[in-house]
């Protein structure tokens, strides 16, 4: 059966979920826990709302995968475990997002000092060559979707919207 392409498959729950930062010590400790070369990184900034802004970005991007501006709510304890390592006030991430192209900016800068790559397409042939594989072996299309974020977090693609995820993965499933 062919799916037509650009439909989406997840609910507005499903789509959050995905999308979400869990509360959890392992994802804490692995992906939000700064090196010394993080933080020297992280504290060229002079004010603390751009410090901890940018704390935050970085730790997004490495998990769940998304820019910062894609994230619809960080939990307090994640806000609360950057702020503790940088030694800011979580408060200060509100006053963060004030000017636009330093959210933008500081995204550029992540971009270069770690290799992070924008989902482009040539990173949308490749996650959709790895997907295809993959949907001949099993061919649901929520484990499609999972994988292909994974894929992309690993090879340290920034994810696109969830839609362009959900069409990617869609194709993949109805061209196995």
């Amino acid at each position: 059966m062919k799916i037509a392409r650009g439909r989406e498959l997840l609910t507005p729950d499903q789509r959050q979920t995905l999308m979400q930062i869990p509360e959890d010590e392992w994802i804490m400790g692995t992906y939000y826990t700064f090196s010394k070369r993080d933080l020297e990184i992280i504290n060229k900034r002079r004010r603390e709302e751009n410090r901890l802004g940018f704390a935050v970005q970085l730790a997004v991007l490495r998990y769940p995968g998304w820019p910062y501006t894609h994230i619809k709510g960080i939990p307090e304890s994640v806000i609360h475990y950057i702020a503790k390592q940088i030694g800011a006030t979580p408060f200060s991430l509100s006053l963060y997002p004030q000017r636009e192209n330093t959210l933008w900016d500081h995204l550029k800068e992540i971009r270069i000092e770690y290799d992070f790559v924008t989902f482009t397409l040539k990173e949308y042939r490749m996650t959709f060559k790895h997907l295809h594989q993959l949907a001949l072996e099993n061919g649901d299309a929520i484990h499609l979707l999972h994988e292909c974020v994974e894929f992309l977090r690993k090879n340290r693609i920034i994810q696109p919207a969830i839609t362009t995820i959900e069409r990617n993965g869609v194709g993949s499933k109805s061209n196995g």
